[in-house]
């Protein structure tokens, strides 16, 4: 017996849309119930004072609104890495009160022409609402980044 090219190929067709549909209830999440792991974890509010002893959560995109300019994404395991606009850069983040020191930071070093690098000399940060304040090792502020509504 042969068989038509177009009826197998129908045929695996519908085998792997059946094999997308998620099952019963067409893909769609449930919510979060009591035993579910994000039901019980608190989660915290990024910018604000997630437990309570005086220390701002910087966890999320700061700057980079626009393409080329400074950015810095701060990860709620300690790390953060961002860009000036030109050099790439990373390390680690530690809460110390209301300042978040910058540790181990390395940084690409490409020149870019006409480029203002300041970033290159963060030391540490501090959140005031919806700003970071961005500051060198002597303490002084040399810039300042928005937060950036996105999901991270």
């Amino acid at each position: 017996m042969k068989r038509s090219p177009a009826l197998v190929l129908a045929a695996v067709l519908a085998l792997v849309l059946a094999g997308c549909s998620g099952g019963p209830g067409g893909g769609q999440e449930s919510p979060p119930t009591a035993s579910s792991p994000t039901a019980t974890m608190p989660q915290p509010t990024p910018g604000r004072d997630p437990g309570g002893q005086g220390e701002a959560d910087p966890v999320g995109q700061w700057g980079g609104a626009t393409e080329g300019s400074p950015v810095l994404w701060f990860a709620s395991g300690g790390h953060f890495n961002g860009n000036d606009g030109c050099n790439t850069l990373g390390g680690t983040w530690v809460a110390n009160g209301e300042r978040i020191e910058l540790k181990d930071m390395t940084m690409t070093l490409v020149a870019c022409l006409g480029m203002d690098t300041w970033l290159s000399s963060a030391a540490a940060v501090r959140v005031k609402g919806d700003t970071l304040h961005v500051t060198d090792a002597d303490g002084q502020e040399i810039g300042t980044l928005g937060r950036l509504n996105v999901a991270y």
